[in-house]
């Protein structure tokens, strides 16, 4: 999965992002858990760190 289709899943799970330095945002779930994610566009996205930020979250 790359880093832009990811960005669309987590959206669309209702999770808002928050311009931060760069290519980083800092996400809120619906839940209020936080994190930071890079966005890198067309890169393809590393599985442990897809996983790591959606357990983060808080998110199935």
């Amino acid at each position: 999965m790359k880093f832009s289709e990811f960005r669309r899943w987590l959206k669309a799970q209702g999770v808002t992002f928050e311009a931060g330095k760069g290519s980083h945002f800092k996400i809120t779930a619906p839940n209020g858990k936080q994190t930071t994610f890079a966005d890198h566009g067309a890169k393809e996205m590393p599985e442990p760190t897809r996983k790591a930020i959606i357990k983060q979250l808080g998110l199935k």
